[in-house]
Order: C-alpha cells, then sequence, then structure tokens
C-alpha cells in the first residue's frame, strides 16, 4: 500500500498530465495522457490485490484496497474535470460541473468506504454483510462503466476533436471507466467470505 504522501503526490501527477495535455488541444495527446495514467492506476491496484491475496490477507483488506483505487481513479477523473473547465479550456462545456460532482461525491464514498473496512479490520471485526455490500457496489460499477462507455460510442462522443466542448472529458470519462472497470473484475476475484 502507497504511503499518503505517495497517494497526494501520485493524484498530483496525473491530474497535472491530464491538465497539461488538455492545454495543448491536441486530443490524441490527451488520450494518451488518460490513457497512461489510468493504466498505472489499474496495474498498481493489480498489484496491490495480488500481494495481498498472496500474503493471505483477510477479504476486508482486499475490498479496502480496492475501494481506495477506485477512490483514486474517481478523485482523478473530478479533479482533471475541475482544472480542465475551470481554467485551461476556453470553450465551456456546460454539463462539467455535474461530472464533477458526480466523480467527487464517487471519490468520497469509495475513500469512506475503505475507511470503514479499515477500522473494522483494525478492530478485529470481520462484517459479511459489508463485505457483501462492496461486492455488490463493485458488480454495480462495472455495468455502469460498461453502460457509460457504450454510451460514448452510440452517441458519437468518443473520441472527439476540439470542436467539441466535452472533448477533454469524454477521454477523461472513457479512460476513468475503463479503469474501474479493470479494478473492479480484478477485485471480483477475491473469495466473497472470510
Amino acid at each position: 500500500m502507497l504511503s499518503l504522501l505517495g497517494w497526494v503526490f501520485g493524484l498530483a501527477a496525473a491530474v497535472c498530465a491530464t491538465v497539461v495535455t488538455a492545454a495543448v488541444n491536441e486530443p490524441n495527446l490527451h488520450i494518451a495522457a488518460c490513457g497512461i495514467v489510468t493504466l498505472a492506476i489499474v496495474v498498481v491496484a493489480i498489484w496491490d490485490h495480488q500481494r495481498l491475496r498472496n500474503a493471505g490477507a483477510p477479504t476486508l483488506a482486499i475490498a479496502s484496497s480496492t475501494a481506495r483505487y477506485l477512490g483514486l481513479v474517481w478523485a482523478w477523473g473530478a479533479l482533471a474535470v475541475l482544472a480542465i473547465y475551470t481554467a485551461v479550456l476556453g470553450k465551456t462545456w456546460p454539463e462539467w460541473w455535474q461530472f464533477f460532482l458526480g466523480f467527487a461525491f464517487a471519490a468520497a464514498f469509495s475513500l469512506a468506504f475503505s475507511m470503514l473496512l479499515d477500522r473494522d479490520r483494525a478492530a478485529g471485526r470481520s462484517d459479511p454483510v459489508l463485505i457483501k455490500a462492496g461486492r455488490i457496489l463493485v458488480q454495480v460499477q462495472i455495468v455502469g462503466m460498461a453502460v457509460g462507455i457504450a454510451s460514448l460510442f452510440i452517441d458519437h462522443k468518443f473520441p472527439h476533436d476540439v470542436t467539441h466542448a466535452d472533448w477533454a472529458g469524454n477521454n477523461i470519462l472513457f479512460f476513468g471507466a475503463l479503469a474501474i472497470a479493470a479494478i473492479s473484475l480484478d477485485a471480483l476475484r477475491s473469495p466473497a467470505h472470510m
């Protein structure tokens, strides 16, 4: 597990890479940045899951790790959308704030859920209902991300060129959805009960 400083540095670097590449108004460069950022988060999340499994960690530890990495992806999306649509792009995307609020809420919820799981584990408790609820939330996110990705293609919103105000937001949404789905699918490989 990364230290708090590592998390903050990683999140700041991810947001900066996403914002800087949006500032140059080059969609392909922005797509590459979003892809690299989310791939890095997914690789570290899967590595952490595998490390925990190999160490025989309890299900609560794996679930907490999953929630933290999901929170990291959501936080990256929220902060990148906020920075891009308030300080970088000249074109205004009217719906940016709705995506920001949704991503920020999902990040806060994921991180709070992770802390709840950590607190139970530290107290020596294991709540099967909490673990089951977490698995259901992960499954719901997988379905939601699949629908989100499909809708981007159905509505011809990904990829978009810079003439569309939502081009950067759609890149973030697409790659964020892929990352959420990948981390969630990997998490489901863990047993449902301890």
